[in-house]
């Protein structure tokens, strides 16, 4: 069996893995780079069995459906099976068809599958395991392959909604693995975001305390993030009101996850309309709010009056990340930061080492600073460059 990451070993976001045995291969994620990435990274080179070549033998694999890890996604041989989870999917499905995007036909060909499922791929078994990230229905994913296992983390995180049980099936399907490649987005942040989904919920109902209007403007495809705001204004007897994207996006998943966890039961959404003028009025609201004519709308009815919180990464209002699109939107108001962030944070990443204990190795993706986690894997910590194959037998 042998490891090659096309890209990611000394960047976050844009990553491409390929794991190959026999002639059998299997890709996993293919993502745009993020804003801020090093120019030379933008247009990478073909990559054979999956852009280029024979494809009779690939199949590729998404994580889960943000634009870093899918943006590549119509450069994919046709031919090339394509998975994700199946409630990821439709997800993706409702953004691309709202942004028009040119990846829609691809998307539409993915084929779907659920937690524990076991792949075939020649002669390689893919095991997807569900996780808690920022985007909702993510994997990491067991390969098994010529006698050895490898576990792939994708994004994730240990204290988001779902994240207090990852340990557990981890310990319970992942005790045995040989290699862990393990992505390090915030290890070279000491000011990263951690604090829970419900804690963060805890600060919003308390905001909802002092303020009868709040307006929260965060991605409409972080489900968990917009069904902490949902259970806030449930609690502070408030509407809850958002556009009918994000009706849409909620609906996806309430209609597929509600019977398993009351979380998913969003059953009193508004989407806006002029009729609920009066009553949002009169009544109090927490309002999940998108850089477009509606949010500048009610931005400017409420000004003066509503509390305004920003829910996303802060990379994007400063920096190489700035979109300026969005601080146009924000700099006639004042706003309150309140956000967690979607990955893993450095102790969460030597708590996953220290639990699963891979027997030769853990390899960094989707980093920064990959040589950072020599404090956690010691002589264990196999570095490598992009494009470089390194065969696991070999160790």
């Amino acid at each position: 069996m042998k490891i090659t990451i096309h890209r990611g070993t000394r960047q976050i976001g844009g990553c491409v893995t390929e794991i190959t045995a026999g002639n059998d291969r299997v890709f996993i994620d293919f993502g745009a780079d993020l804003p801020g990435n090093n120019p030379a990274s933008v247009s990478p080179s073909p990559i054979d069995g999956l852009t280029i070549g024979d494809g009779s033998k690939s199949a590729l694999f998404f994580t889960h459906y943000h634009s870093d890890h899918t943006g590549r996604i119509s450069d994919v041989l046709l031919k090339i099976p394509i998975y994700i989870g199946a409630t990821a999917k439709v997800i993706h499905e409702n953004c691309a068809k709202r942004m028009k995007s040119h990846d829609l036909a691809a998307i539409e060909r993915m084929e779907t599958f659920c937690a524990l499922d076991k792949i075939s791929i020649g002669g390689i078994t893919v095991t997807p395991l569900m996780i808690d990230h920022s985007a909702f229905d993510a994997y990491m994913f067991l390969i098994e392959a010529d006698g050895s296992l490898i576990l792939h983390t994708g994004d994730f995180r240990l204290y988001g909604v779902r994240g207090g049980k990852t340990l557990k099936m981890l310990a319970k399907y992942a005790s045995d693995i040989d290699w862990l490649i393990c992505e390090g987005t915030t290890i070279s942040r000491t000011d990263a975001a951690t604090m829970s989904e419900f804690e963060l919920q805890q600060k919003v109902e308390e905001l909802m305390l002092e303020n009868k209007y709040v307006f929260v403007l965060c991605s409409s495809t972080n489900i968990d993030r917009l069904g902490v705001l949902y259970h806030a204004a449930q609690t502070r007897n408030r509407l809850f009101v958002c556009d009918t994207y994000q009706k849409l996006q909620l609906e996806t998943v309430r209609e597929r996850h509600a019977k398993r966890s009351s979380f998913y039961d969003f059953n009193h959404v508004y989407s806006y309309a002029s009729n609920l003028d009066e009553l949002m009025e009169s009544h109090g609201f927490c309002m999940a709010i998108r850089q477009n004519e509606l949010g500048r709308e009610f931005l400017k009815r409420y000004r003066g009056r509503g509390k305004i919180i920003y829910s996303m990464w802060t990379g994007y209002l400063k920096g190489d990340a700035q979109n300026d699109r969005l601080v146009e939107f924000l700099a006639p108001y004042k706003f309150e930061v309140l956000h967690t962030s979607g990955h893993a944070s450095p102790e969460d990443l030597r708590t996953l080492y220290e639990t699963l204990q891979p027997k030769h190795g853990l390899i960094p993706i989707h980093t920064d600073a990959p040589e950072l986690f020599s404090d956690i894997a010691g002589e264990k910590l196999t570095l490598l460059e992009d494009g470089e194959q390194f065969d696991v037998l070999s160790k």
